[in-house]
């Protein structure tokens, strides 16, 4: 699996066609698309090949990682990523609560696909923000920012990205 070639080629047309889904269902998404995480079960995910399933969790759980990250972190500059990149806000029910990045992935499997993911993943968002200049975003404030917060670093799957990050300077 090259976690690039899926997230540039296949992950937004397969995240587009979700959304279609949970539309067709009846679910309201807002502008800022709040979405409840138990909306990930596999039978809204019907369209997305086997194959791909680890790699959808995984994709998903990085964008929503960086936009907690922004939206958290850098409330001056999260207008602008915002409307940038319009990633999605998972939720736990209808509570408002927005889900931890590794809780979308955990239930996923595959540790060799999400550390590959997260290699790709930190090397990404490095050159996204040596790309796009923000008043106090850059790749040094936000590698900093995701290596201090618990949700970021924490358990298993922290660890892993915690490690990742360390090693792109």
């Amino acid at each position: 699996m090259n976690p690039k070639e899926y997230y540039y080629n296949r992950f937004r047309p397969q995240f587009d066609e979700w959304i279609s889904k949970l539309s067709l269902q009846g679910f309201v998404l807002g502008i800022y698309r709040n979405i409840p995480i138990q909306f990930l079960r596999k039978e809204n995910l019907s369209h997305i090949p086997p194959k791909d399933y680890m790699s959808f969790y995984h994709a998903l759980a990085y964008t929503v990682l960086i936009d907690q990250v922004m939206y958290t972190y850098f409330r001056k500059d999260y207008p602008k990523f915002e409307q940038m990149t319009h990633y999605p806000k998972i939720e736990y029910g209808l509570s408002n609560t927005y889900a931890r990045p590794w809780d979308i992935s955990h239930g996923s499997g595959g540790i060799t696909t999400f550390e590959q993911f997260a290699e790709f993943f930190v090397v990404d968002i490095k050159q996204f923000f040596t790309d796009y200049k923000f008043e106090t975003a850059t790749w040094n404030t936000v590698k900093k920012a995701m290596l201090s917060d618990e949700d970021v670093v924490g358990g298993s799957q922290g660890e892993i990205f915690r490690k990742t990050l360390e090693k792109i300077k």
